[in-house]
């Protein structure tokens, strides 16, 4: 390095100098980590994940009020989706967000659900079981009546027919006979 190079460099530090810093003092800790706890909805009990176009926003849950053949179904978008025009296209009906929430591994495959409700829920499955048998056999008698009831007017049109059949042919052997 020359001198003329390194007497500028010197002179450069010289004028380069800051300040030193003010300490301040934190008034609560600063975060170390990202605690972000998945979110739920309220009704339904399904996460409310990060919208998959914008990437930078959450989903969130209603129900609507205003639709003629929706009324009070559930429904999931992001809130850059707008009713004409919106920057997004992210919106689903509960059912539908269900299916993408399992196809994209948020939820926990049915064999697991199952498995969970089973170990936590036995005696709950287990009156519903109940009751569902004792409407099974309520409807079982029902149709057994009716079926009862159906038979006997069968038997009833087919007794009709029978006596229709035997006069028209009592008629024509009258006939018959008549014109000999």
């Amino acid at each position: 390095m020359s001198q003329a190079s390194s007497s500028i460099v010197k002179t450069f530090r010289r004028s380069a100098r800051v300040a030193p810093l003010a300490v301040v003092r934190a008034i609560a800790p600063l975060p170390t980590a990202a605690d972000v706890e998945p979110m739920e909805d309220d009704v339904t009990g399904l996460p409310l994940i990060m919208c998959p176009d914008c990437r930078d926003i959450r989903v969130f849950a209603a129900t609507t009020t205003q639709s003629k053949c929706n009324n009070g179904k559930r429904y999931f978008k992001c809130p850059r989706k707008n009713f004409s025009n919106g920057k997004c296209k992210s919106y689903w009906y509960e059912e539908e967000y269900v299916v993408y929430l399992h196809d994209n591994g948020y939820l926990l495959a049915a064999r697991s659900t199952i498995a969970e409700a089973l170990t936590t829920k036995v005696p709950e499955v287990v009156g519903k079981i109940d009751s569902l048998e004792k409407n099974l056999k309520k409807v079982k008698e029902m149709v057994g009546k009716n079926r009862e009831g159906i038979g006997s007017y069968i038997c009833l049109v087919c007794g009709c027919v029978n006596v229709t059949l035997f006069l028209v042919l009592a008629i024509f052997m009258v006939v018959a006979f008549l014109l000999k």
